[in-house]
C-alpha cells in the first residue's frame, strides 16, 4: 500500500514538512529516528529522518536548491511509504523486503536543507525575519519565485569545500553557509555508503567521480546503472573540472564533497521541472514519484548483491 500524495490544495509550508517529519518518528518510533542537524541563517531548524535500525547508513537529501520545491515533498511521501511498509512488513514491487533492506542500511532523509530558500521561493521574501537580510535580498533582481538561494543569498548547490571550489563572487567562502556546515557535520559524524540527492531538471541520474583517484568509478557506474534500470532515467557521468576552462558547474557540490571527503558513491537524481507557472500537476506529482520511489531500496539491494 501507497503512502499518498500531500493533497495540492495543503498549503506545504516549511512548517508544515517540519512537522509531518517529526510526527512519522513519533508514530514509528521502533524504527524511526528525528533529529535537527543545524539551524539556516534566518533561525530555521533543518530536519532529518533516519529510518531503518542498520548500523550502516545512506543519505538521501533534497530542497538543497529553494525553488525545486516539489522534492521536500516527494522525499517525505518516500518515507512515510516506507515506513509503512517496515511496520506491515510489506514488500514494494512484489520485491524490496523493506524491513530487511532498512534494518542493514537505514537512509537518513534531509528533504529541506535550504528551509529559507524554500519559503522565499513559495510566498516570497517576507518570510525573511531577518530584517537586514530582508532588505538585502529585495535590493536583488532575481524574482522571489526564481529565487533559489539562502537568506544571505549564497548558492549552497556550489559552497561545498570541494578540491576545485572556485569563489563565485567577492568574498564567498567554501562552507561559509550554516546549510552547508550542517549537512558536512551529519556527513563527517555518519559517514555512510552513499549520497542521492535529488533535483528537478530532466531525467537523468548523474554519477560523480573524484579526479584524485578513479578507482571508485566502475563501482560508481554499476551502482547507477542499477537505479537506472528501476527508473528508465537517462544516465550521466559528472565530466570532470578540466573538461573546461570555465567554472566547472560540479565544483563546490555536496555530491563532490561526499565523494572526495567520505570516499563512497554519490549521485544526483534530476526529475522533471515543473511547468512554466511553477508548479506541477497531480497527474504530474505522482509520475515522477512512481519513478523515482524505489530509487533508495535499490541503492541498498545492489550495494548488499
Amino acid at each position: 500500500m501507497r503512502a499518498e500524495f500531500m493533497p495540492k490544495e495543503q498549503n506545504h509550508t516549511y512548517e508544515k514538512l517540519y512537522y509531518t517529519l517529526w510526527e512519522l518518528a513519533g508514530r514509528y518510533s521502533g524504527f524511526c529516528q528525528f533529529r535537527a542537524v543545524g539551524n539556516s541563517h534566518d533561525d530555521r531548524l533543518i530536519p532529518m529522518l533516519e529510518v531503518g535500525n542498520g548500523a550502516q547508513m545512506i543519505f538521501c537529501v533534497a530542497g538543497i536548491d529553494g525553488t525545486q520545491n516539489l522534492l521536500p515533498r516527494l522525499l517525505i511521501q518516500m518515507a512515510e511509504e516506507y515506513c509503512r511498509a517496515y511496520e506491515c512488513g510489506w514488500q514494494l514491487e512484489e520485491f524490496y523486503e523493506v524491513k530487511k533492506l532498512l534494518d542493514k542500511i537505514r537512509i537518513c532523509f534531509l528533504p529541506l536543507l535550504n528551509p529559507d530558500g524554500y519559503e522565499i521561493s513559495q510566498s516570497g521574501f517576507s518570510m525573511i525575519r531577518n530584517p537586514i537580510y530582508r532588505q538585502m535580498l529585495r535590493m536583488q533582481s532575481i524574482p522571489a519565485k526564481d529565487f533559489g538561494y539562502n537568506a544571505r543569498g549564497v548558492d549552497i548547490c556550489h559552497n561545498f569545500p570541494t578540491v576545485h571550489y572556485i569563489r563565485s563572487r567577492m568574498g564567498e567562502e567554501p562552507a561559509s553557509e550554516n546549510e552547508t556546515k550542517a549537512l558536512i557535520r551529519i556527513m563527517q559524524e555518519y559517514g555512510g555508503r552513499g549520497l542521492l540527492t535529488f533535483g528537478q531538471a530532466g531525467r537523468e541520474i548523474v554519477y560523480y567521480h573524484s579526479e584524485q583517484g578513479m578507482g571508485g568509478l566502475p563501482r560508481s557506474y554499476r551502482l547507477a546503472r542499477h537505479m537506472q534500470k528501476s527508473s528508465s532515467y537517462h544516465l550521466e557521468r559528472e565530466p570532470g573540472s578540466q573538461s573546461s576552462g570555465k567554472k566547472f558547474k560540479g565544483m563546490g557540490t555536496p555530491e563532490q564533497y561526499y565523494i572526495q571527503t567520505i570516499k563512497q558513491p554519490a549521485f544526483r537524481i534530476k526529475v522533471p521541472a515543473p511547468g512554466n507557472d511553477g508548479k506541477a500537476g497531480e497527474e504530474s506529482q505522482t509520475k515522477i514519484y512512481e519513478e523515482i520511489h524505489l530509487l533508495p531500496l535499490e541503492y541498498i539491494f545492489s550495494l548488499e548483491n
